[in-house]
């Protein structure tokens, strides 16, 4: 194990040094701008019109500071509606947005979707969330905007390095149980033309934790083995102001992940590791007047998969790469209506022992839609249609309308319908043995209301929101036994997915002091409505992963440079066999998570604790997936001004 994480660290100084080169080149080149030209703002439009007439939430700066060393996965489970199935700490973690898996959920870097194209799906444990300035979740589909996958709902990874903030930089660094070291460090060299910001992080863990195996009455009390990781990575961005209209900007992240994988018997010998290697690259021109503005970037993404074990004797690589272009135009006329029109092209190709040769998928969309503003604004609405050519098979024409309605001063109401699609993976179609090129795209509709309510009482702001929901998704693919007992992927059943979400806030602040709390919580039936399967039970019943209940909230105090934030979750029964046989109990799980800001005239140092699992629950949120009782963490960060 030492050894594994060794030859890991080890591997860390050459990428080290070759961050720390392309962190001060930048400095040298650009260190004397004494340019005078005014910034000019440049807006995410495509990001705000697809967010209009939904439910959407932003992670707020305070909460995200308290997981400096916490992977997106982490911040979703705790602070949203999101149910987030993880394989515990350093393990596979995903979505399962609204009753549907993760193959339709998009996850959205700087507007690129950034899904693994042979899975579908993106890891959350491999997304540090220290990397992103703001991190936003938009619930419901947005097919007619993101394209395929945005079915359930999207998550929004964003770069927002301000502009003319001179040289600031942050270093973390801390430690906790089961041999766990973190670190991470940023650099932001910012001018009136220029930024350049440079991330760095390197996670490592032996993860050897205790749990309880109840299924043992004579020794219960196990520890976790063979699931040690090491993460590395780093991004690199940096924005050029050419002038009043002009901006470019250039986006690096490189990530570098090893992790050993524990067998489902915690008794008997692993072998098995997995490699994730990621290199994704950005580029982007923005050309902004009074009203026009247009937008034209491309970005490459190059992804490998390493599977090993020798015990097994399996040895896999997979990997994929894939090109995106985009071209977004949008036109301001009348009252802040806005009519936008656009094209991508996107191609993929994925390598694989599995595929016997390389594979290629490759799409064309074409986008137009309009926003529109009547009665002096309060009334808000957008119309979008998308029409795709796919080269593999065919793709729906897709579309979305919704609206805003600001009943009163503090009240809003929403409304948004749309078609949505899902198309087949690089593995559901081309997998040896099994694939499928015959699959159809998963299509249907979803369609949602929301009322929004927040007022300033003196010193208390209170904010009150609720959301129904109902989506019918078609042709949806399970992978299931076929010729030879290898299984194989299907359009085999219709899903039916509604539910109810609320969300409840209160902040108060008066001097030095102030406190605040937020409740939400989330009720999903999904249920399969028809299926092709023989004498099948799973007509009529839950989706099998799929939460009814979920609740999450916290509290947070703060006196001067103190600060106390105690979290909560609640996560209910969740069916492990199609016809709902099976399953995993309730749990609830605390944490929380205290720190001290020491301000310094060039600096502040900020001291923080926390302590998760407070109250020392046994769970599992994967079946034969064990996870850590009470366990703490600790470290300091270092901020210049």
């Amino acid at each position: 194990m030492r050894r594994f994480l060794n030859k890991q660290n080890a591997c860390g100084f050459t990428f080290i040094a070759t961050v720390i080169f392309f962190t001060f080149l930048p400095l040298s080149v650009f260190g004397q701008d004494t340019t005078s030209l005014q910034n000019v703002e440049i807006v995410a439009a495509k990001e705000e019109l697809s967010q209009l007439g939904k439910k959407k939430e932003i992670i707020d700066s305070t909460i995200k500071e308290q997981f400096r060393f916490g992977s997106i996965g982490d911040v979703l489970s705790y602070n949203s509606a999101v149910y987030i199935k993880s394989y515990g700490p350093g393990g596979l973690s995903t979505t399962a947005f609204r009753g549907g898996n993760a193959e339709q959920t998009a996850v959205l870097w700087n507007g690129f979707n950034i899904q693994n194209y042979m899975l579908g799906q993106a890891d959350l444990s491999l997304l540090p969330s220290v990397l992103f300035e703001q991190i936003g979740i938009e619930y419901g589909g947005s097919s007619a905007l993101w394209g395929s996958g945005a079915v359930g709902g999207s998550i929004h990874l964003d770069s927002k390095s301000p502009f003319n903030k001179g040289l600031k930089s942050i270093v973390n660094v801390g430690g906790g149980s089961f041999g766990m070291y973190n670190s991470s460090a940023q650099v932001l060299y910012s001018k009136k033309r220029f930024v350049s910001s440079t991330k760095i992080y390197l996670n490592n863990s032996d993860n050897n934790f205790k749990y309880r195996d109840t299924s043992d009455h004579q020794q219960p009390l196990k520890r976790q083995r063979n699931a040690e990781y090491n993460f590395k990575g780093f991004m690199q961005e940096l924005k050029f102001i050419v002038n009043s209209k002009q901006m470019v900007s250039l986006n690096i992240w490189a990530n570098d992940n090893h992790r050993r994988l524990p067998n489902f018997n915690p008794l008997a010998e692993s072998k098995t590791y997995q490699q994730d290697q990621a290199l994704r690259s950005s580029v982007n021109w923005t050309y902004a007047k009074q009203k026009f503005r247009t937008n034209i970037r491309a970005g490459f993404f190059h992804e490998r998969i390493n599977y090993n074990d020798s015990i097994a004797r399996i040895f896999s690589e997979n990997k994929v790469q894939t090109f995106i272009a985009d071209n977004e135009n949008y036109f301001n006329w009348g009252f802040k209506n806005v009519f936008s029109i656009g094209a991508s092209v996107l191609s993929t190709t994925g390598r694989s022992d599995n595929y016997g040769s390389a594979k290629n998928i490759s799409r064309v969309s074409l986008l137009a839609g309009n926003k529109f503003s009547f009665l002096n604004n309060k009334l808000r609405s957008y119309v979008s249609a998308r029409l795709e050519y796919f080269s593999v098979g065919t793709l729906p024409v897709t579309g979305n309308i919704s609206l805003e309605y600001e009943l009163l001063k503090d009240l809003v109401v929403s409304a948004n319908a749309a078609k949505i699609y899902r198309q087949p993976t690089l593995n559901e179609l081309f997998w040896k043995p099994g694939g499928n090129e015959n699959l159809k795209a998963e299509e249907g509709y979803t369609y949602e209301g929301n009322l929004k309510f927040r007022k300033q009482i003196r010193k208390v702001l209170v904010g009150v929101s609720g959301s129904v929901y109902s989506r019918k998704i078609e042709n949806w693919i399970l992978w299931v036994p076929g010729m030879g007992g290898n299984p194989a992927p299907v359009n085999i059943q219709n899903v039916w997915s509604r539910g109810a979400e609320t969300n409840w806030k209160a902040d108060y602040s008066h001097k030095k002091f102030r406190t605040g709390i937020r409740l939400g919580s989330s009720y999903v039936l999904s249920t399969t409505e028809s299926t092709l399967l023989e004498n099948s039970d799973n007509v009529g019943r839950q989706l099998i992963y799929t939460p009814r209940y979920n609740f999450n909230g916290h509290m947070s105090v703060g006196y001067n440079q103190w600060e106390c934030i105690y979290f909560h979750q609640y996560v209910g029964y969740r069916f492990t066999a199609g016809d709902n046989s099976q399953w995993l109990m309730p749990y609830q799980l605390s944490s929380i998570k205290l720190n001290y800001k020491f301000i310094f005239p060039r600096l502040n140092l900020v001291v923080f604790t926390g302590c998760n699992n407070l109250f020392n629950s046994n769970y599992q949120v994967v079946a034969g997936r064990p996870m850590p009782l009470i366990n703490f963490e600790f470290g300091i960060s270092i901020q210049t001004k």
